[in-house]
């Protein structure tokens, strides 16, 4: 649609959609797949079956381009595996060990996908992906966040 747009040669450029559907993980179902702390039949906007066809969720309005960005197999370089062997800075992985919007295996992926010598990857456990309501485990993840930061000269105090 993008190079029929193109070809066309007038003012319309791009195309807006709506997805339904993307939070149809079904880990979000059975907590057997892939287990984590996470809450069965629930995901961080609710329940599944009501999020996938509601109004909300992740990259539910798209445009071609942004659809293309952030789903598209081909096209996507939000890809942190494909990309992780570039990031040569010193990195953090935070995991958090309920997390109702990012399974746990993403973090992994992730981590041993980085280039980085200097890298770390720490689990906050009974942590969902908001923090919502759990002030400890956001402590907990901050604990981790800022010595790591100041010990790396990225944050000065």
């Amino acid at each position: 649609m993008l190079e029929t747009l193109k070809k066309r040669n007038t003012g319309e450029l791009e195309r807006a959609f709506i997805v339904h559907r993307t939070m149809a993980d079904p880990r979000w179902l059975d907590t057997t797949i892939e287990p984590n702390g996470r809450k069965e039949n629930w995901c961080y906007l609710g329940n599944p079956e009501t999020v996938n066809v509601g109004p909300t969720g992740i990259a539910r309005f798209n445009t071609l381009r942004s659809w293309l960005s952030q789903w598209s197999f081909d096209e996507s370089r939000a890809n942190g595996e494909a990309c992780g062997p570039g990031v040569t800075i010193p990195s953090l992985v935070i995991e958090n060990g309920a997390d109702d919007a990012a399974p746990s295996s993403h973090a992994t992926r992730l981590y041993n996908a980085l280039g980085a010598a200097d890298k770390q990857h720490t689990v906050i456990d009974g942590a969902t992906h908001y923090y919502r309501a759990q002030p400890e485990q956001l402590a907990q993840a901050i604990r981790t966040i800022e010595p790591w930061l100041k010990n790396h000269g990225f944050h000065n105090e």
